[in-house]
């Protein structure tokens, strides 16, 4: 595990450290942690990691579970049904938004997010299949030039990393969602917003039904204790 060094973003740090491992599944759902755990596998002082977790709670990240306990919450499948009924909105926008302003230079990024993808799902690795995914979509908020849009999918994307890991690890990858993505990175390349929306809205919800419909309607069981879960504080 890395030692943080002492300095004005130290809460920032310890934040995205925690956030990267229960996103990449090293804190799987039903992890049970302590703060003073947490602080000592960070070589940090209780006080940023308190402070980190009471932002990563007020985001659904990290819940309490009894006297200086925290659990990572299960994966509910209404709260995944909820964000996607939100891209179901947002992401058709954004497409159109970033057919309006995609450039030449855009256009090229966005190749090598495709290539990107598609290497990762011929791999067969889940975090980088999830990754890439996240870069494609990150890609198109940004090009919509609407920085709302960005931030309010940046967390709820941190959530659907979570869902989509741990469906991941029960079926197949496929790649079809890259001839997804790439009948919609084609609508956008060709300034064609209402096609760009429309493929959008198809992708979103066929997402939807693959990755919602295979979280359970309530998930149970015993939480894992964190030791053994492979958490270093650093991100894979």
């Amino acid at each position: 595990m890395d030692r943080l060094t002492l300095g004005p973003t130290l809460i920032t740090r310890a934040y995205d450290a925690i956030l990267a491992a229960i996103c990449d599944g090293r804190l799987p759902p039903g992890t049970r942690l302590k703060q003073d755990q947490l602080a000592d596998r960070l070589h940090v002082s209780r006080q940023p990691v308190g402070q980190a977790v009471s932002i990563l709670k007020s985001q659904g990240f990290l819940r309490d579970s009894g006297r200086r306990k925290l659990i990572v919450p299960p994966v509910e499948r209404e709260f995944f049904s909820a964000i996607y009924h939100l891209r179901e909105a947002l992401d058709p926008m954004a497409a159109r938004l970033a057919a309006q302003h995609c450039t030449k230079e855009d256009s090229a990024v966005g190749r090598r997010l495709l290539s990107a993808g598609r290497r990762a799902a011929r791999a067969r690795v889940i975090e980088r299949v999830i990754l890439a995914d996240v870069h494609f979509h990150a890609w198109i908020y940004q090009l919509a030039g609407n920085p709302l849009l960005a931030e309010t999918m940046g967390l709820y994307w941190c959530h659907l990393r979570r869902g989509m890991g741990e469906v991941l690890r029960q079926v197949a990858i496929r790649g079809q969602i890259w001839d997804e993505h790439q009948g919609i990175f084609e609508s956008i390349a060709e300034r064609d917003g209402g096609e760009a929306a429309r493929q959008s809205l198809v992708h979103v919800r066929d997402a939807a039904e693959r990755i919602v419909e295979s979280i359970p309607m309530a998930p149970r069981g015993p939480g894992r204790s964190a030791a053994g879960t492979g958490f270093t504080g650093r991100r894979k």
